[in-house]
């Protein structure tokens, strides 16, 4: 399919033969049951995808590259969050999340959930347990100044569920928290690994 992954994409896969290298067992097994992997960060040729498989274990990811003519569909975070997950404290908390960010962003804000939420949203294959934290990806192509940033993590830290956010800036992805914080420089991931940027919106 023609597409482009972006890092955290949902990607589901078309059979084994998706994954050019050997597996682990449990990745194997586990493609079986649920044929989906998540977009990473990391250097790939042209043609190829730079994915993580899931295993039922919180230790257990697997990195490997698929050609993008084995993705069948690919399911964005920002395309999850209308969705709510079974467990009442995080569906709870994914719902005051979107009031929130509506309140101090707009309805135009591009966010959603990543993690095992997201996973699960996505695939409808069980991954959260109850002490399971809500990660959220919120795209912010324009500055998200550190008052904002501040005011987002004290809303988020009173929430039923503890909420670890990534903003997506130009630079890669930035801390919601750490960028409240300091203002810069922090750390940002890119895909050649992470660097410390005086501002994520300014690129070098």
């Amino acid at each position: 399919m023609g597409m482009t992954a972006r890092p955290h994409d949902l990607l589901r896969l078309a059979g084994d033969a998706a994954l050019g290298a050997a597996l682990p067992g449990w990745a194997t097994a586990s493609l079986a049951a649920c044929p989906w992997a998540v977009v990473r960060r990391a250097p790939h040729p042209p043609g190829l995808i730079p994915v993580g498989v899931r295993g039922p274990g919180r230790g257990q990811r697997h990195a490997a590259l698929v050609p993008a003519g084995a993705v069948t569909r690919r399911v964005p975070p920002e395309e999850l969050n209308r969705q709510r997950p079974r467990r009442p404290r995080l569906a709870a908390t994914l719902s005051a999340v979107g009031l929130r960010l509506a309140a101090e962003l707009g309805g135009g804000a591009a966010w959603g959930p990543t993690g095992s939420v997201g996973f699960e949203l996505a695939t409808g294959h069980p991954a959260t347990h109850p002490a399971s934290d809500l990660d959220l990806l919120l795209r912010t192509p324009h500055r998200l100044t550190p008052a904002l940033a501040a005011r987002l993590t004290t809303a988020f830290a009173a929430l039923p569920s503890t909420v670890d956010c990534q903003l997506e800036t130009p630079c890669g992805g930035v801390g919601l928290a750490e960028w409240a914080r300091t203002g810069g420089p922090v750390m940002a991931r890119t895909g050649h690994g992470p660097e410390l940027v005086d501002d994520p919106w300014v690129l070098a």
